[in-house]
């Protein structure tokens, strides 16, 4: 940790442009560009001083590997965040980036730690350990770093860590070589502690999603970590907002460049509030407001997110997405997204954070975020970047104060939308279906403790017919056309495992 303080020490920064320590490409037309690296010099890596050439990846003097490679993908050109980074990255620069979410971030520090790690085999071979280690938050931002260097650099040995997945498997990858190491720090901590992952020869790390990251209780992890680097190396962050917290601890003398500014969101979405303690009020707002497209419903607890996903599954097609839900049910819920099989994400912030999902047109906020950093990560959903899209934020009475705050923060300003009554179209089947979520969660529980499975089936089966009254004989007619699975004997092993878990013989989970 010393190392970590001692760097500390020396963090300061450089004038560039008119703001101390930042390349500002809030204005990003071509001039500009060209005008900022100017200042930083252009000469040794033969980057043409005309923008529109400098953009060219086939002119960038970086290796004819990694732009066949990125030409085989269609990728000619370099976004502008990645243009920005890429002449101080290769100069070892310690730096704090930021950029909105679908603009290439992921390749921007990718191009540089590829390149530099292709020179080093040319000149030593492959190196024993890693050579590079990539932090990220979730297991699917890790998984889209990887398959960025994997796509882009095949030659170089990329390995992904992160939990949910046996450990072993991971272990005998490392042992056979690697040359760059994405993963989540738990997993990282885990393989440090097994002794199967040395750090000793890492020279390049990258926090990617920084704020997030360290805001997810990672950052004693993330330290640890870091402390374990024992040679000097270059360090990058890389978020849509501007981390500040631990810039000391973990940056030297850090380059800033910010193609954000003071607009935290792209322009082209439309922000509405709704003032609502009703559920039922979702389902008019996405037949309004969605237009068809994919829409990503954010809640703050796993039990609304199942709540709202069984109330709205008879209108749409619709799942949750959350800390609960098994890691290869969220990867098939995940593509089946991507693939617009499913047209609503109902998602806890955790599990949603980092999705890589093109053509989302609307995004609700049901009920108020923690913070105006995870409003800007929620909404910033809505992509790609440029795209026109809705915001809506769903709140109560009592907090117009907290919503006039995000507004301040973000730079953003809601349009009330009129209240919506339960008489208005749609309202009063979702209110039903709510309700019967109540009463089925309740005979649920009472099956996953006594294995009964007719009195639940009976009793949903009831509820949707439009049945009122429970006391009513039931009689064979009322099963007609039902099929119901009998068997609710099983082993002891088995009633164990189910109580440990929480998930009974068909794959459901305890709701809440």
């Amino acid at each position: 940790m010393g190392s970590l303080l001692r760097r500390s020490s020396l963090l300061t920064k450089r004038t560039l442009t008119h703001r101390v320590g930042v390349y500002n490409f809030q204005d990003r037309s071509s001039t500009y560009f060209s005008k900022v690296f100017s200042s930083i010099g252009s000469g040794e890596l033969g980057i043409s001083q005309d923008a529109d050439e400098g953009l060219d990846i086939s002119k960038l003097g970086i290796s004819q590997e990694i732009v066949s490679a990125l030409d085989r993908r269609g990728i000619l050109e370099l976004f502008p965040i990645q243009r920005a980074v890429l002449k101080p990255a290769l100069q070892g620069r310690d730096m704090i980036c930021r950029d909105r979410h679908g603009t290439g971030k992921k390749l921007a520090f990718g191009i540089p730690i590829m390149e530099k790690v292709i020179q080093f085999q040319e000149l030593h071979g492959r190196a024993k350990y890693p050579s590079a280690i990539i932090m990220a938050p979730t297991r699917e931002i890790a998984q889209q770093v990887e398959k960025e260097f994997v796509e882009s650099a095949p030659k170089v040995a990329t390995m992904c860590a992160y939990g949910g997945v046996p450990i072993h498997h991971q272990i005998s990858t490392l042992s056979r070589g690697v040359d760059v190491l994405v993963g989540t720090p738990g997993r990282v901590m885990q393989l440090i502690k097994r002794g199967a992952l040395n750090l000793t020869e890492v020279k390049f790390v990258v926090l990617d999603e920084a704020d997030q990251l360290l805001n997810f209780g990672s950052s004693n992890a993330v330290e640890t970590i870091l402390g374990c680097i024992t040679q000097k190396h270059q360090t990058m962050m890389f978020s849509a907002t501007m981390p500040t917290r631990h810039t000391q601890t973990f940056l030297n003398d850090p380059v800033i460049v910010d193609l954000v500014g003071d607009q935290k969101l792209a322009a082209g979405i439309t922000f509405y509030s709704i003032t609502s303690e009703k559920l039922a009020i979702i389902e008019p707002l996405i037949k309004e407001h969605a237009k068809g497209g994919k829409c990503i419903i954010f809640t703050q607890t796993k039990r609304d997110a199942d709540r709202l996903a069984y109330g709205m599954e008879r209108s749409f097609k619709c799942e949750a997405l959350h800390g609960g839900v098994p890691h290869n049910e969220r990867e098939r819920t995940l593509s089946s997204f991507r693939d617009g099989q499913i047209q609503i994400l109902v998602a806890t912030d955790i599990a949603a954070h980092g999705l890589d999902v093109p053509n989302v047109n609307l995004v609700i906020h049901y009920g108020l975020p923690n913070s105006s950093e995870i409003f800007v990560h929620r909404t910033g959903r809505i992509g790609p970047a440029g795209k026109e899209g809705t915001a809506i934020l769903i709140h109560s009475a009592l907090h117009q104060r907290e919503v006039r705050a995000i507004e301040r923060d973000v730079g953003c300003q809601f349009v009330e939308l009129k209240p919506i009554g339960a008489g208005d179209s749609g309202s009063g089947d979702f209110a039903r279906i709510l309700r019967v979520y109540a009463i089925i969660k309740k005979t649920m529980k009472d099956l996953l403790i006594n294995y009964n499975i007719i009195v639940i089936c009976t009793t949903m089966y009831l509820e949707w017919s439009g049945s009122s009254n429970p006391d009513r004989k039931i009689t064979s007619n009322d099963f007609d056309g039902l099929t119901i699975d009998k068997s609710n004997n099983f082993p002891e092993k088995r009633r164990k495992e189910r109580k440990i878990t929480g998930n009974d013989f068909y794959g459901l989970t305890h709701l809440g």
